[in-house]
């Protein structure tokens, strides 16, 4: 029998009600903040009309076999500290065009790529100007203004040395 003196205990102050009702209360606040976070970071997808681009797959390919028909090369080099680009571009062409993009692709953020025009200063040697270096991994291709030929390639920056870029690589 109860004692008719005696008062309840409070729902709050037993241990079960918390012991069930803490992992749903730490389940909504974790599932909150990671949707908040994904909102916040959302870096877009790296490209976003795949059917398309699988269309093209063979006119990008194209490129490539017409570069190593014409056996391109191209020796890059990129000061760190000024951004200066430098290209020497090796092949067996008719003429030397009088420009060259050059895309710096990131393999994860397609918000950071970005082209920069290089421009003939001799036959066959072109120069351009990034406003910040790149660092960490990013492809990089080379096309000349009518889209004949590719060349591609990809490396660790800050770099030291000279890239070589070789058509069939």
């Amino acid at each position: 029998m109860q004692n008719p003196h005696t008062k309840p205990i409070a729902w709050y102050k037993q241990f079960w009600p918390w012991f069930l009702l803490v992992p749903l209360i730490v389940t909504v606040i974790v599932g909150i903040t990671m949707l908040t976070f994904s909102i916040q970071v959302f870096d877009g997808t790296v490209n976003d009309n795949y059917y398309k681009e699988g269309l093209a797959i063979n006119q990008t390919l194209e490129k490539d076999h017409k570069a190593a028909e014409l056996k391109m090369a191209a020796e890059v080099r990129l000061d760190n500290l000024t951004g200066d680009v430098l290209l020497t571009l090796d092949g067996q062409l008719e003429s030397w065009p009088t420009q060259l993009k050059l895309d710096f692709v990131n393999p994860t953020r397609a918000a950071r790529d970005y082209s920069i025009t290089l421009t003939q200063v001799t036959e066959n040697h072109y120069r351009g100007q990034v406003e910040k270096a790149p660092l960490n991994l990013w492809y990089m291709d080379i096309t000349p203004p009518d889209g004949q030929w590719r060349l591609k390639g990809s490396a660790e920056f800050p770099v030291e040395d000279t890239l070589m870029l070789k058509a069939g690589q």
